[in-house]
């Protein structure tokens, strides 16, 4: 299918609004929050492990609460339903900045990745992948684009902040989103011409049946989800792990901090690459043909870390994650509005998003009693890439799969 000149000028205000959220997102992304993690242990007097459960409680809090607060995108008129969750993320921003206790802190942490990382990105990908059919795969990578944008943009400008005004600059961030984002956002959706739907939009979740089809149940019972989960999952887990480690990695491999903090800026450029090309190819090919092999550049770069010690390792390794990320963050979306259908896109992706924050939770605690039991990464890289083939094999599954099954 041919992308229409006029395309993303015509539809420039909606797929603005996606750019804008997943953007934003980063405010709650382990990479924005790994910036400030020295400061907190010295602070509040914490171990590398008592700060990891923390974080790991923090975000499995969030993620059974995105569950059922995502959905609400399908009862609500998007304008509302988007403030709200700005609304949400200003404050928990807010109680981040002003942490002094631990549970103020495991509560500030609680907020920003429940409205930041989750529900910041389900707004933007399910509004994306609801108001949008012929070019949905390319409509979905732009909005994605975000992601990448704020992992190269982000973490020089928090640095930079921090070493002017100290750890709690969140406060400047809530400034921010108060002052700009939420008045621009309102506007792109009040704004555009071609989407004066959003103004009205009613829940298309109405009937019976539709209420029924988006019950958690309902959508846990269905071949497609079995289909789609287990490969997020083992995307989500393994990459953050291995990011979150990365450091000790570079330690265990003799790669030094400054080559290991340079080089990611490969993942950031990988993520968008990717992310672009997937979205034409899914329009052309369907996300749901695509997805059972998105895996595979986070394989290959698993693959060379077994065999290889050399630095370049890491350039494939993190490159292959960024790849991987990109590439299925878009076809899983047009995949879930293939086999789901829109009407309950909303409920469908909180769920995939709790799935999902769940694993980026489950992923470093795994590693880390791995890596207690002396563990090396050459096993776990072969672990993870044999528990990525059983996954691919699954979701080729879903390849002649029909809409709600």
């Amino acid at each position: 299918m041919r992308l229409k000149p006029d395309f993303f000028k015509d539809n420039f205000h909606l797929l603005l609004f996606g750019f804008l959220f997943t953007f934003l997102s980063g405010f709650g992304q382990t990479f924005f929050i790994s910036l400030f993690v020295p400061k907190l242990q010295a602070v509040f007097s914490l171990s590398d492990a008592e700060f990891s459960s923390l974080y790991a409680l923090a975000t499995l809090s969030s993620a059974f609460t995105l569950s059922w607060a995502g959905r609400f995108i399908d009862k609500l008129k998007l304008p509302i339903f988007s403030s709200r969750v700005m609304i949400g993320f200003v404050l928990s921003l807010l109680v981040f900045s002003q942490s002094y206790y631990v549970p103020v802190l495991f509560f500030a942490l609680y907020g920003v990745r429940l409205f930041g990382q989750g529900m910041m990105s389900h707004t933007a990908m399910t509004s994306m992948v609801r108001f949008f059919e012929k070019n949905r795969g390319k409509a979905v990578s732009f909005a994605a684009l975000g992601h990448p944008a704020g992992e190269a943009i982000f973490p020089i400008i928090i640095v930079s902040l921090m070493a002017l005004f100290g750890w709690r600059i969140s406060l400047i961030c809530a400034a921010v989103v108060v002052a700009v984002a939420i008045p621009l956002s309102l506007y792109l959706l009040m704004r555009g011409k071609r989407f004066s739907k959003l103004k009205l939009f009613v829940a298309s979740v109405q009937s019976k049946e539709d209420l029924k089809e988006a019950a958690i149940l309902k959508i846990l019972g269905k071949k497609s989800f079995w289909i789609l989960a287990p490969s997020s999952f083992a995307s989500g887990s393994i990459g953050t792990a291995f990011l979150f480690f990365q450091l000790k990695l570079g330690e265990v491999k003799g790669w030094d901090a400054t080559f290991i903090a340079a080089t990611f800026s490969s993942y950031a450029f990988g993520n968008a690459m990717s992310t672009i090309a997937a979205g034409w190819l899914a329009d052309r090919f369907s996300g749901r043909v695509l997805f059972p092999f998105y895996l595979l550049p986070f394989g290959i770069g698993l693959i060379c870390l077994f065999f290889f010690d050399a630095k370049w390792v890491y350039l494939a390794l993190i490159s292959g994650i960024g790849i991987s990320n990109g590439f299925g963050n878009t076809v899983k979306n047009a995949a879930m509005a293939e086999m789901f259908g829109v009407k309950v896109i909303g409920s469908v992706r909180s769920l995939f998003t709790t799935a999902m924050v769940f694993s980026t939770a489950v992923g470093p605690v795994v590693f880390g009693v791995l890596l207690d039991f002396d563990i090396s990464f050459e096993k776990i890289a072969l672990g993870s890439f044999f528990f990525f083939a059983l996954v691919s094999l699954n979701a080729l599954r879903g390849v002649g799969l029909e809409r709600s099954i």
